[in-house]
Order: C-alpha cells, then sequence, then structure tokens
C-alpha cells in the first residue's frame, strides 16, 4: 500500500514499486483525480508483456479512521509505504491544525491500524513530516 498515492512523492513510489512487478498495489490518497491519473497510468505499464499488476485504487483520507481501517483489513498490505503528508511548511505553519491532524494524528491512525491489519513493514516516507524546517518551502 501506498499513502499519498496522487502526489508527486507517492506517484514516484508507486511507479518505482510496480517497476518490481508484485502481485498488487494499493493506491490510497483522497485525490479522485490523481488516484484515477496514476492508477491509469500504473495498468498501462504493467500490462506491456508480462503479467498485469493487480492495482486497487482506494480513495481515503488517513484521517478517517474507518474508511483506512476498512481498506487495510480489505486489502491486508504486508507493506505500508506511508507519502501521504502536508508537506508545503510555510502554508502548513499558517494552518497548524490541519498539519497536526493530518501529519501527527493521521500519521499515528494509520501506523495503529496497519498493526492491526498485520502489515510487517511500516516505511514513513518524507522527512519533513517531523522536521524543524530551516527555510520554508512554498
Amino acid at each position: 500500500m501506498v499513502t499519498g498515492a496522487g502526489g508527486s512523492i507517492g506517484r514516484e513510489l508507486c511507479r518505482q514499486v510496480c517497476s518490481f512487478r508484485p502481485s498488487e498495489i494499493v493506491l490510497l490518497g483522497h485525490g479522485e483525480n490523481s488516484i484515477f491519473e496514476i492508477a491509469a497510468e500504473l495498468r498501462r505499464l504493467s500490462t506491456s508483456g508480462r503479467s498485469p499488476v493487480n492495482i486497487h485504487a482506494v480513495i481515503a483520507d488517513i484521517r478517517d479512521r474507518h474508511r483506512v481501517g476498512h481498506a487495510l483489513q480489505t486489502y491486508r498490505p504486508r507493506i505500508v509505504l506511508h507519502a501521504a503528508a502536508h508537506k508545503h511548511v510555510g502554508l502548513m505553519e499558517r494552518n497548524v491544525a490541519d498539519a497536526v491532524t493530518n501529519n501527527v494524528f493521521g500519521t499515528q491512525t494509520l501506523v495503529d491500524l496497519s498493526l492491526d491489519a498485520g502489515a510487517e513493514r511500516f516505511v514513513m516516507i518524507s522527512s519533513d513530516k517531523a522536521v524543524n524546517p530551516t527555510s520554508i518551502m512554498e
């Protein structure tokens, strides 16, 4: 499972993971268009000559415990690559409540639910979720 699969980091992770030809991949993100686009791209790439990767597109916000829990229990990923985050530090400094609920509480929810679903590995991608920034990224 890749969270934030529709974002720039998540999309690239999905491409990289699919290059290893997993039997399936779960693309989780809250942006309908971005998830649709990366799922379509991966389907095109995965059907080129070899057995296709089974792609599951899930629209969900990592703060939604029920929805994310359902996705994790349904697909039972062995590995969760967590790239979902608000990453524009300057903007998030002006929207602290949303930054905290998404990047902190959403991540904690995802960790807890991944453990409950039996995930073997949880990989936190993008250290800017925990960094004390030295510059504004906008």
